[in-house]
């Protein structure tokens, strides 16, 4: 299905091209290099949200030993900070009419700071205020980035395309965040058991399906500072850094990305017309 899924959207676009008598998007949208740069800037940041934020809210509870309330604090920070941020950013554009500049050169070198320090701070050794810090260059250049490829979209396209140009970043998002979730969960299988197992004291070896299949409710069984717990904390902090290399790694693409946007002056007059 997934070789099918992939098929689709290159014969989605020759049908909206030689077939369709009334094209769902507009073909002239369809090719847009703002268009084609937003949607991929989306899937980058849905895949970069999924691929670290995946199994973060266990990893804080059993690593850092937080209550479920401070733990929930933590997993919101991305969302708040980047909805806080958001309001200054459209303050930005309005005063300047211009979003490509900042998104390029602030949005995606923040972005991409934070999530490479998370491969450095994601550990039980360093103090989870350098992990906050992260979050919150995330959250900024996230927020940067979100409004920046939705203002693309809805400049490229004429007032009858936006609705059509906003679904089709919605479903370069989910395309991405679907890729980042399965990274993720790849990663995880493949790094966690085999860490926690090597790290594992010999006294506790025999429950190595327990601890590992039981997740956070088994592991926070055992005390902060016993060998068994340090084993698990190491065996999160071996899996985290790989989820949070992928997620760096993938903001790459959002520099070209970015700079294929056309530098729209969003001051432009609205068309005027008569509602009926």
């Amino acid at each position: 299905m997934i070789v099918i899924g992939i098929l689709l959207f290159p014969a989605f676009a020759i049908w909206e091209k030689y077939c369709a008598k009334s094209p769902f998007i507009k073909w002239e949208l369809f090719k847009n290099r703002t268009v084609l740069g937003a949607c991929i800037v989306s899937a980058v940041i849905f895949f970069n949200y999924f691929a670290w934020n995946q199994y973060y809210y266990y990893y804080l509870q059993v690593v850092y030993n937080l209550d479920t309330a401070k733990t929930g604090y933590m997993t919101q920070i991305y969302g708040v900070g980047s909805t806080i941020w958001g309001v200054i950013f459209g303050i930005w554009i309005r005063q300047t009419k211009h979003f490509k500049n900042i998104c390029l050169f602030f949005g995606v070198p923040l972005f991409m700071l934070g999530a490479g320090l998370m491969i450095h701070f994601r550990g039980a050794d360093s103090k989870i205020g350098y992990l906050i810090m992260c979050q919150i260059f995330i959250a900024f250049g996230g927020g940067t980035l979100v409004i920046g490829d939705e203002m693309a979209v809805m400049a490229a396209a004429d007032r009858e395309g936006i609705p059509m140009m906003i679904a089709l970043i919605s479903l370069a998002g989910s395309v991405g965040g679907s890729i980042g979730y399965a990274v993720a969960v790849a990663i995880y299988s493949n790094t966690f058991p085999e860490a926690l197992l090597n790290a594992l004291p010999d006294e506790t070896k025999a429950d190595f399906a327990t601890i590992y299949l039981g997740g956070s409710t088994a592991q926070l069984i055992y005390p902060p500072g016993s060998a068994t717990r340090d084993a698990i904390n190491h065996a999160w902090s071996y899996s985290q850094k790989y989820e949070c290399i992928a997620a760096c790694a993938i903001v790459i693409l959002a520099f070209p990305a970015v700079a294929m946007w056309k530098n729209y002056n969003v001051d432009k007059q609205q068309v005027k017309g008569i509602v009926i």
